[in-house]
């Protein structure tokens, strides 16, 4: 687990190396991957703007309808528009990457990243009294 804050963008950095991401974009690009790689942000910004984070996966299936974690799954632009161009893997050619084309991969994840930890909403802690644990819970 790592820590970020929201105010300050190399935090991020930080946290989620451009190494990391390049591995998990490279996995996220695969045609038949069950799972996707990424970062999730566990909690809410503090007062001082400080949020958890974590580098993880979520099967591809998986949702999250409660809110209890926002996952951003980390793709680099040019792996989806190369697939969208050439339907057939087989007629995919290997082509060099552009100069920057990865680290404004990057950096566009990173901007995603930081958007999606300043607007999310996590649902209240549940304490003693909550109305959430009152009634009947089988048995």
């Amino acid at each position: 687990m790592a820590e970020a804050n929201i105010d300050d963008r190399s935090s991020f950095e930080r946290a989620y190396e451009r190494h990391a991401f390049e591995q998990d974009a490279a996995a996220n690009a695969r045609s038949d991957t069950t799972t996707v790689h990424g970062v999730t942000i566990l909690s809410a910004a503090d007062a001082d703007g400080r949020i958890e984070l974590s580098r993880s996966t979520r099967h591809v299936g998986e949702g999250n309808p409660e809110g209890d974690t926002v996952f951003v799954a980390a793709f680099r632009v040019h792996d989806s528009a190369a697939e969208a161009a050439a339907p057939y893997s087989g007629s995919v050619q290997p082509t060099g990457e552009a100069p920057g084309e990865a680290a404004d991969d990057y950096r566009s994840f990173i901007d995603q990243l930081v958007e999606a930890a300043k607007g999310a909403r996590f649902k209240p802690d549940i304490g003693r009294g909550e109305e959430r644990l009152t009634g009947f819970h089988g048995g």
